[in-house]
């Protein structure tokens, strides 16, 4: 999802209703979405959560794939019945470690400057610069993270593409000498990626994309056609926290840390020895603000040591992207455990812009389902900070559903799904 989508004509599929699947730790959420290619919306017709079963995940992994499948069926069971359709297409996003993203810079010298860019060229540009990406990305892994496994490129965007300096919408037609793409790779573990399609096997639906969701929040909220768009993303959610970076429009990382809405609720039942569910309502009510000040003082208390450990987790994440350069001033905030009461404080404490790189004061904003851009909740009940992900989702079925055999991204997204 980029500027380059903007110049290219789409045109009506015969399948125009599709499944955005977010399988999160905690609970799975599904839209039932309709593409109108001819307005470039996708409107939302139905949605669905459910809670994920204990064992269905470990961290951010999938444990037992029957759970995480029984879930699946069960969020999209109630999305499909708010209307009367059976898309048979799925987006699928896990965030945390599943899913990995990594922004690249890639060159291509041409031996004949003067010729003019064809379609052919580009096929095998993008074929030669995929089979580079995924060596680096391989050996990026095995230095960072000491892991030989395979590694499956799941989708990957061109953001930016400039000829001997000058940017381009699409190189096709130009001629030159260098060719410089940016662009962003979603990855995951092969083995991960079997358990994916295994997925959508069983649920009898065909495989489109499976996205970073941060980077989809990213290209949802701002980045996308916006190459000045610079931010600092931080999804908090049910067991885990993912920290992104957005420079000049590009996500340049993505770290993920343990620590999320659950250890607060947790925290509450134990300290107040009172059961999770009862635990969770009044976290909620204490996000609303809705206890008396003497409670409010309690939680406060409780939640005291929770919040240091996001924070440190928040602040060893920015500390690896401060390194080389300055920090973005603008924080945003989502995800189910971002509505935490007191969470400016956490974010805001005094030393982290001594420790930071910040051009200058930080601004916090909270992200929430209308700042989507492209997604139209037709059943205007789509509401709260856990749907950010599947409503950014909901976003790339525009790209994922391009049918220009000439557009750099779609000739990109059909190589990739040759190989799934």
């Amino acid at each position: 999802m980029n500027v380059l989508s903007k110049i290219i004509k789409k045109r009506k599929t015969k399948d125009d209703y599709f499944i955005s699947l977010d399988i999160g730790v905690e609970v799975v959420k599904a839209l039932v979405l309709h593409l109108d290619q001819n307005e470039d919306k996708v409107y939302v017709l139905g949605f669905g959560s459910v809670q994920q079963q204990v064992g269905n995940m470990k961290g951010s992994d999938i444990q037992d794939d029957s759970g995480v499948i029984l879930t699946c069926k069960k969020a999209i069971s109630k999305a499909v019945a708010m209307t009367d359709v059976k898309p048979k297409k799925v987006i699928i996003g896990i965030n945390g470690e599943f899913t990995m993203g990594m922004a690249m810079k890639m060159e291509y010298q041409r031996n004949d400057s003067k010729s003019k860019i064809d379609t052919e060229e580009i096929k095998d540009i993008i074929s030669t610069m995929q089979k580079d990406i995924l060596e680096k990305i391989k050996n990026k892994m095995k230095k960072e993270h000491d892991v030989k496994k395979k590694i499956k490129i799941t989708s990957a965007d061109i953001v930016d593409i400039s000829i001997d300096g000058y940017r381009v919408m699409s190189p096709i037609g130009f001629k030159g000498s260098k060719i410089e793409f940016n662009m962003f790779n979603s990855f995951l573990y092969s083995y991960r990626f079997d358990i994916i399609k295994k997925i959508a096997k069983e649920l009898q639906l065909t495989l489109l994309d499976v996205i970073s969701e941060s980077y989809a929040v990213a290209m949802s909220i701002g980045a996308q056609d916006n190459t000045e768009f610079n931010a600092i993303l931080v999804d908090v959610g049910g067991k885990t926290t993912n920290v992104a970076i957005v420079h000049d429009g590009n996500v340049e990382d993505v770290v993920t840390f343990n620590i999320g809405g659950r250890a607060f609720t947790k925290s509450l039942s134990n300290e107040l020895g009172i059961s999770m569910e009862e635990a969770e309502k009044l976290k909620i009510k204490y996000s609303e603000n809705k206890v008396d000040k003497d409670m409010e003082g309690k939680i406060k208390e409780i939640f005291a040591y929770d919040c240091d450990v996001l924070f440190a987790g928040i602040e060893i994440s920015l500390k690896e992207f401060s390194s080389s350069n300055l920090l973005p001033v603008q924080i945003i905030l989502y995800g189910g455990g971002s509505q935490l009461f007191h969470i400016n404080e956490i974010i805001n404490k005094p030393f982290l812009k001594k420790d930071l790189s910040f051009l200058s004061k930080t601004k916090i904003k909270f992200v929430n389902v209308d700042d989507i851009i492209n997604v139209v909740d037709k059943t205007d009940k789509v509401k709260g900070y856990q749907y950010i992900n599947s409503m950014s989702l909901a976003n790339f079925v525009l790209d994922s559903e391009d049918v220009d055999s000439n557009s750099v991204n779609v000739i990109l997204r059909d190589l990739i799904r040759k190989n799934y």
